[in-house]
């Protein structure tokens, strides 16, 4: 019976100790090492739970990071910056996750050119400032692919970039209670969005008066209370770009003449970086003076755009 105690006793303690979050990317854990954070000092695939815990700052901008897995348990977290990170792959679909939906003190996110399409901040109510953009710059090969972002559940917001964000229609800013707001929905990439704004008095914002008074927008916006992406959705569906791979012409196909109107088709080179705008004679878009390789076209209705990967040949 003895002996049964003494191995118990000292069983308990190992096991308590043994708590570890599993990290399998080794760029996040090499830059948990170079923080601090991973105590061990060892590429082995985990760390302590313990380390995660401790948190409250965390910086993993530019650290080649693919694959996230393990950041739940980063619970204390206040400020997030992943800049730069190829989450699941450089450009195009399948896009990758990031999970932070435990990080329930989170104040500053900045998830910018991070291979990205969605982040889901509903359980984040004390978001202040959110970065989902892309980067100024023409060689960048990481990008994000936002359609909207909804803020509704996050009243402390004050501070939104969007930021080159070719596809960007809609923010939703319902319920928002922030003393003053900026909110940056430009680009560089001669490709014009209208983003819809939803907030809670789309007349009083529109005309600026309180509470949205102290609202700075920079870009193409307009206040709504009621913004349906599903008109994002009828362009995406509604348009297609073939032959792909292609050599000579393309065209631009549109199954329901009576949903949006073509307005241009603008080309962009694999970075992103601003090719040429095609205004007309979209049956027949000449590209054999493009070398070969992958360009993005960006398909511009007069209900959002689509943007499609076209490879030359």
């Amino acid at each position: 019976m003895k002996k049964l105690f003494y191995i118990l006793i000292t069983f308990v303690p190992l096991t308590t100790k043994a708590q570890v979050t599993l990290i399998p990317d080794q760029y996040f854990e090499l830059r948990l090492v170079n923080l601090g954070i991973d105590t061990d000092g060892i590429i082995n695939g985990q760390i302590l739970t313990s380390d995660a815990t401790a948190v409250t700052d965390l910086y993993l901008n530019s650290a080649r990071i693919n694959d996230f897995t393990g950041i739940t348990d980063f619970i204390n977290v206040e400020i997030l910056n992943c800049y730069y990170n190829p989450v699941n792959g450089d450009m195009g679909p399948p896009y990758g996750t990031i999970d932070i939906s435990t990080m329930v003190n989170l104040k500053e996110l900045d998830i910018t050119a991070t291979h990205l399409n969605t982040i889901d901040v509903s359980n984040n109510m004390l978001l202040e400032k959110i970065t989902i953009a892309n980067e100024a710059w023409g060689d960048i090969l990481i990008v994000n692919d936002f359609n909207e972002l909804n803020l509704s559940n996050n009243p402390k917001v004050n501070y939104v970039n969007a930021f080159n964000l070719v596809n960007f229609n809609l923010i939703n800013l319902r319920n928002n209670t922030a003393s003053k707001m900026y909110i940056d929905v430009t680009n560089n990439l001669n490709v014009k969005n209208n983003v819809c704004i939803e907030v809670d008095d789309h007349v009083a914002a529109t005309n600026g008066t309180a509470p949205y008074d102290t609202w700075v927008v920079d870009g193409d916006y307009y206040f709504s209370d009621i913004c349906a992406l599903s008109l994002e959705k009828l362009v995406h569906n509604n348009f297609k770009i073939y032959p792909n791979p292609a050599t000579h012409l393309i065209s631009v196909e549109q199954k329901d003449t009576k949903g949006a109107i073509l307005q241009a088709v603008q080309i962009l080179d694999s970075s992103g970086k601003w090719i040429k705008t095609i205004n007309d004679n979209f049956n027949a878009i000449d590209v054999s003076a493009l070398n070969k390789g992958m360009y993005l076209f960006v398909i511009q209705t007069d209900k959002g755009n689509k943007t499609e990967k076209i490879i030359i040949e």
